[in-house]
């Protein structure tokens, strides 16, 4: 009975100070910024996930987001490549999800491209 709470304490040590403090708040470009994650508990291999915000007076659609992975130095290992889920309005966020060969001790998130969405 003891070996079940024991467990759960290791587990809580091991994987709350890492999900604690994951989520870096990065710039991605002029007027986008985005707030990333390694996804540790994916199926799919190593993936980063998060957030990208629209600081622009305007929505955006098809926007495509690069994911640089950097050693402690700041050096770039690799990086990889995907699609913000869905229009991103004006002051607001969308969800994001790319796939990346390895993990690193930090990411750099960056717009490739979007369209600006016109209203009428």
């Amino acid at each position: 009975m003891r070996l079940v709470p024991t467990l759960l304490l290791v587990i809580a040590a091991v994987f709350l100070p890492a999900a604690a403090g994951a989520q870096e708040l990065v710039p991605a470009g002029p007027s986008f910024r985005a707030e990333v994650e390694p996804d540790l508990l994916g199926r799919r291999g190593p993936a980063i996930v998060g957030w990208l915000y629209n600081d622009h007076t305007f929505s955006v659609s098809n926007v495509r987001v690069r994911v640089d992975v950097v050693d402690a130095g700041g050096q770039t290992l690799t990086s990889g490549e995907g699609w913000v889920y869905g229009n991103v309005p004006a002051g607001g966020r969308a969800y994001f999800f790319v796939p990346v060969p390895r993990y690193g001790a930090g990411y750099r998130v960056a717009v490739l491209r979007f369209d600006r969405l016109q209203f009428e």
